[in-house]
């Protein structure tokens, strides 16, 4: 059973000063260079970590750090403009930018007696003389926090592995004997405040420590990573977060209601978006404004340019006059269209007995008009080809056949989870319904311009 151990935030300030002085009592890493013979002191290399130099590397799609700096040799520049004179003789070796952490390493080179001691005193030393010059002359950058420079306890792991970004909970492996919780608390507390301390049992071979700000885990991870307490070695990785939103793992858990409301809502924005695009279509067959066959000399070059390769012969046609009583019927079915629409009007008779030509004299001095072929209709086999081919005649563009098949099963999803029909299922008696509509609609649309035109003039 796993076992989380909450840090107070409020912690007496004597318990406070005594865990410090203990941490700090805590040797800095040095590595002996060239031993002394004959008197002569040893040369050993420490190092230590600036942080909050350079903006964090928070995801992959993080701009921030490459619009700040651009190569390694200007953020060396940048470091060594930090650093004062170094004090008890000491001298920089390297300085080696974490780019991703947001900071650098400094490894510097100093000399001193032959014993271990006194060299991390020496090394402390220097720590301590950087930090103070560094907190009392750099300003405050990233986020409002102060530039500090902290010992390098341990062995840093360099990498540049991209998915391992900065983390505000580290994940501490005790390779050795297991840490306590008050150990963990007091190796990681100087680096920031801790959140929290998760460990599964007392003799856990892990623990992971979560920080309240991010600076705090990166400084710990290249600053402990290495550390040996004890007989026990310290190495760090940072735990990859979870940075869904509590908004997307709620839908998540509750997919079996948000998938069908989703598919809903989708196609309920579909139609919102694509009706008053079909309208646009629907006005502009019946006023063929993009028609170039309707402007005047184009209209008369073209029919004579398909005649002429169609070799049809360019005599008129057989006038009304010639059939008898037609003339009569054309004129009264006219004077009928000019009354306000109140009913339908069927113009019947015996096949060939002319009854196209009589609704075509009828609206040949009709501007807008639009012919619907029933003929073409009653051609095709099934209802939801009538509804593509009404929809075609009509200019009724987009039109989307598979949304009934998809807005049934979205129906049927919707009664299946929550017990009532989401009132969203569509068929072709309906989808001819919503043609005949936004047909109706730009009609209205046409009659009104043409109104508000007139009265103008």
């Amino acid at each position: 059973m796993q076992t989380r151990f909450l840090v107070p935030g409020t912690l007496k300030r004597v318990a406070w000063q005594h865990t410090t002085r203990r941490v700090q009592q805590r040797s800095i890493h040095v590595d002996c260079l060239e031993k002394g013979t004959n008197g002569e002191q040893t040369k050993y290399q420490a190092a230590l970590f600036i942080d909050n130099v350079f903006p964090l590397k928070m995801s992959r799609l993080d701009i921030r750090p490459y619009l700040v700096l651009r190569n390694s040799g200007a953020m060396r520049k940048k470091v060594q403009g930090l650093l004062p004179e170094l004090p008890h003789g000491a001298s920089i070796s390297d300085i080696d930018p974490h780019f991703r952490d947001g900071g650098s390493l400094v490894h510097f080179t100093f000399e001193a007696g032959s014993g271990l001691e006194a060299a991390r005193d020496k090394a402390q030393g220097v720590v301590d003389a950087v930090n103070t010059h560094v907190q009392a002359h750099s300003k405050q950058r990233w986020l409002g926090l102060a530039t500090r420079a902290l010992a390098v306890r341990g062995v840093p792991f360099c990498e540049d592995i991209v998915r391992m970004l900065p983390s505000k909970r580290v994940r501490v492996e005790f390779c050795g004997p297991a840490l306590g919780v008050e150990q963990v608390y007091g190796e990681f507390r100087p680096y920031g405040r801790i959140l929290d301390i998760e460990m599964p049992n007392d003799a856990a071979r892990w623990a992971v420590v979560h920080y309240t700000r991010l600076r705090g885990a990166t400084s710990a991870r290249n600053c402990v990573h290495g550390d040996v307490v004890g007989t026990t070695k310290l190495l760090l990785a940072y735990v990859r977060e979870n940075r869904e939103h509590v908004a997307v793992q709620w839908i998540k858990d509750h997919s079996k209601f948000m998938i069908p409301l989703a598919a809903a809502a989708l196609i309920a924005a579909i139609y919102a978006v694509f009706d008053p695009i079909r309208e646009f279509c629907v006005e502009n067959k019946i006023t063929h404004r993009f028609d170039l066959s309707h402007v005047p000399l184009l209209g008369d070059v073209r029919r004579a340019a398909m005649r002429s390769l169609l070799r049809r012969d360019s005599a008129p046609q057989q006038d009304m006059s010639a059939w008898s009583g037609l003339t009569d019927q054309g004129s009264r079915l006219a004077s009928i269209l000019d009354e306000p629409p109140e009913s339908f009007v069927v113009v019947s008779g015996p096949h060939g007995s002319g009854k196209t030509r009589v609704v075509e004299q009828a609206t040949a001095g009709k501007k807008y008009c639009i012919v619907v072929d029933a003929r073409k209709l009653a051609a095709e086999h099934s209802d939801l080809e009538q509804m593509t081919q009404l929809a075609r005649q009509l200019g009724w563009w987009p039109v989307f056949n598979s949304i009934i098949s998809i807005t049934n099963a979205v129906d049927m999803m919707v009664k299946a989870t929550t017990g009532s029909n989401a009132g969203i299922s569509a068929t072709p008696e309906s989808q001819v319904r919503r043609i005949l509509e936004t047909l109706a609609l730009a009609l209205a649309n046409i009659r009104q311009r043409r109104l508000q035109l007139q009265a103008r003039e």
